[in-house]
């Protein structure tokens, strides 16, 4: 697990990367809403043995810049996020 940029300005970008199971890994890009100051879209862009898998995103709302990149690092214990990414994935392969 990387971090690749964390810097405090809130008008940065937030990158991770995640393994997420076995071979699944995810690059997270977590970026601040210019109208919002609580409001994140955390970006997913997924690799199966460094391949491209896919991409999906959300919106997080409510959140302190800190909360959010908690969420990013945590994405494995979020069973909402870690759910929606799977059906994600399975949706891609009907």
């Amino acid at each position: 697990m990387g971090e690749v940029n964390s810097s405090p300005a809130s008008t940065e970008a937030f990158n991770l990367i995640v393994p997420l199971e076995r071979k699944l890994k995810a690059h997270l890009r977590l970026l601040p809403d210019p109208h919002r100051a609580d409001t994140w879209l955390l970006d997913v862009r997924l690799f199966y043995e460094a391949h491209p898998a896919g991409r999906t995103s959300f919106t997080l709302s409510g959140y302190s810049r800190e909360e959010a990149e908690a969420e990013a690092r945590n994405i494995r214990s979020n069973s909402y996020l870690m759910q929606e990414i799977d059906q994600y994935l399975w949706s891609e392969n009907d």
